[in-house]
């Protein structure tokens, strides 16, 4: 809170024009009586009288008054085809590809986000939307949940910022039903998009998303802090069967969540947008070097959301033109494997070298009754 006693000018200073969750930023203050510039850190676009004074990253960027000075979206991209190409994914195939009942055609999705408000980020709420409307056209259940207790209204994502944990709650709730080892061969994605922070502990750099109340982990083990680990996501999907669990990440730090959901036994894969201390951008760039390269995937052809959220829904609406809706929905590593491809091509913050985005699998045995080196049936 900032409550100015004389007349002052308000500069907004973005240090990574295009980033839509927190990131670095400035506020200046300029005095009018007896000129005096006061300049404070901070990582979001101001609030004037509680309300945002641009409503998304599309209406800032857009705004006659902002002005670029060596900003990364006047570059060309520092990508070219061989670098683009050389770009794989880790490990590849998932050792549990080759798990498989023939007999399986559940494929279940889980949307998560953490913001306390979410009609207050148009692009987070684009991501939701649009990851839902793909997903269900290639088959996939999209998990309901409960959104407000008084009236029983669901939406088609879980909110972890939901008061005294309820969002917690609903997501352990929905593990507890598909922990039948009959689930072995279900074909899961979960999309997670929202605030994060880092901050170095002991020997690391350690991610976590940010919730408004105390948590101390699922056995309550820890002191409790107001952040969600992904030690504790670990925690709550590791008590599923199934052996087909894909991750796709859409927050800063992204590739801080790896580390942990790979540890899963039933981890095929995470998708991930960017490395550690990088930030997810907004569709809003729409161009590099003044001009001169052109979003391949702009807001134009549909994009909305951020930069590699809607390359993942491109290429899982290109999926779903291929399929008759009387066969199994396609395998999640496949969509992932997709959604990779999709990122290098569109996502124009990668191409400006401003994100690393990574899919990697694990090779590790899930342990699945399916299992190439068993051999076995359910039926």
């Amino acid at each position: 809170m900032y409550h100015p006693n004389q007349y002052e000018w308000l500069a907004f200073i973005d240090y990574e024009p295009g980033a839509y969750f927190r990131h670095p930023t400035a506020y200046a203050l300029l005095t009018y009586e007896k000129p005096e510039i006061t300049i404070y850190s901070r990582s979001n676009v101001p609030v004037l009288n509680y309300d945002t004074i641009w409503p998304s990253t599309t209406a800032l960027l857009a705004d006659d008054n902002v002005f670029f000075d060596r900003s990364w979206t006047q570059r060309t991209p520092q990508r070219d085809s061989e670098s683009i190409l050389a770009h794989t994914a880790l490990d590849w195939p998932p050792r549990m590809v080759a798990d498989r009942c023939t007999n399986e055609k559940r494929a279940y999705a889980l949307l998560i986000h953490n913001l306390e408000d979410l009609n207050q980020s148009a692009e987070t709420k684009g991501n939701l939307e649009s990851m839902a409307a793909a997903l269900t056209a290639n088959g996939y259940n999209v998990q309901e949940f409960v959104f407000d207790p008084a009236t029983g209204e669901k939406r088609p994502y879980l909110d972890l910022s939901s008061p005294k944990g309820t969002g917690i709650y609903q997501l352990i709730n929905y593990i507890n039903i598909h922990v039948d080892f009959n689930d072995c061969c279900e074909e899961i994605i979960v999309y997670l998009t929202g605030e994060t922070s880092i901050a170095k502990t002991a020997y690391r750099e350690e991610v976590s998303l940010d919730i408004p109340f105390a948590y101390a982990g699922k056995d309550r083990s820890r002191k409790p802090e107001l952040k969600f680990y992904p030690e504790d996501l670990a925690a709550i999907f590791d008590e599923l069967k199934t052996c087909h669990l894909n991750f796709i990440i859409d927050t800063n730090n992204a590739e801080g969540f790896s580390g942990d959901l790979l540890r899963i036994p039933n981890t095929e894969s995470v998708l991930s947008a960017c490395q550690n201390n990088e930030y997810t951008y907004s569709s809003a760039v729409e161009t590099l070097g003044d001009g001169t390269f052109e979003d391949a995937y702009g807001i134009e052809q549909g994009e909305k959301g951020s930069e590699f959220t809607s390359s993942v829904v491109k290429a899982l609406i290109e999926a779903a033109k291929n399929r008759s809706t009387d066969t199994h929905p396609e395998t999640a590593a496949s969509l992932a494997k997709a959604a990779f491809e999709s990122v290098k091509l569109f996502d124009i913050s990668y191409h400006g070298g401003k994100t690393n985005p990574s899919l990697r699998g694990r090779t590790m045995d899930s342990g699945c009754p399916c299992g190439v080196d068993k051999q076995l049936t359910r039926y």
